[in-house]
């Protein structure tokens, strides 16, 4: 087990050095870290309604200027009632796998939203720049990928012309990560507050679409969520984005919390 030494009264000014924090992944500019393999976050599927621990809700809370390790949680949408509309379960390793139905979910859904203070730091810098990186495993493709998107973070009244990002992952079965860069916001965030949103995962689609293409969502396994505000983090997006990539690798190497994963939940169940 490594040892965590404090060095009263030193300050590091090299942003290249890794953050001894909660997680090697995190940087000064991370916003949300969601992990469902990771010590931090509770066992069992949460309930709807209930809280995801924000790995990254020290850094987070040191942006925005205040915040808790509660405040900053993120929250388990979750309306499917079992077969044969969709159903959750942790793996073997303990991420999260969602398995929904491509032909009728029945009018459920099922996401993961990000905390509205850090929504509310989000619409307050819209000419910041943004990254996400996702790493997922696609057990089941979709039938149609138009209109479908797995992620993405806007305002819930205009969505598609006022967003600060979206994407979907690739409809192809196994692991991958989704890197996704935000200069800025297209158009502007809502004047109401509770309708932005952070939509970091929905199985299913992100609920501005929808009405677009529902009953087609892809069954997938969360592995990692994570956003960060690019100039705080002291780092390019390239930089980054290979940090993340490499961590991407060892995570799935042999050794790694992601390495020979396995789910249950039967697919035939959830035509």
């Amino acid at each position: 087990m490594g040892r965590k030494i404090v060095l009263s009264g030193v300050t590091l000014t090299d942003t290249s050095a890794p953050i001894i924090g909660n997680d090697a992944r995190l940087t000064p500019g991370s916003l949300i870290l969601t992990d469902f393999t990771h010590s931090m976050t509770a066992s069992g599927v949460p309930g709807d309604g209930g809280t995801i621990a924000n790995i990254a809700w020290e850094e987070a809370a040191a942006l925005l200027g205040s915040g808790s390790q509660s405040s900053l949680a993120s929250t388990f949408i979750n309306t499917f009632p079992g077969a044969p509309y969709g159903a959750f379960q942790r793996t073997a390793n303990g991420a999260l796998f969602g398995a929904v139905s491509t032909t009728d979910q029945g009018g459920y859904a099922a996401r993961i939203e990000g905390a509205a203070a850090i929504m509310a730091y989000l619409a307050a810098n819209t000419t910041r720049e943004m990254a996400c990186f996702i790493w997922a495993d696609v057990e089941r493709v979709s039938s149609s990928t138009g209109n479908l998107y797995t992620t993405g973070i806007g305002n819930g009244a205009g969505f598609s012309t006022s967003r600060l990002m979206i994407g979907g992952l690739e409809n192809s079965l196994g692991t991958e990560r989704k890197a996704i860069s935000a200069s800025g916001w297209s158009g502007s965030p809502n004047a109401n507050a509770s309708l932005n949103a952070i939509y970091e995962a929905a199985w299913g689609n992100i609920p501005p679409y929808n009405s677009l293409n529902s009953n087609v969502g892809q069954s997938f396994i969360l592995y990692q969520y994570h956003l960060i505000d690019v100039a705080a983090s002291g780092k390019t997006f390239a930089e980054l984005d290979a940090a993340d990539e490499a961590a991407y690798a060892a995570f799935f190497a042999e050794g790694g919390r992601g390495y020979g994963d396995s789910r249950t939940l039967d697919l035939t169940q959830y035509p």
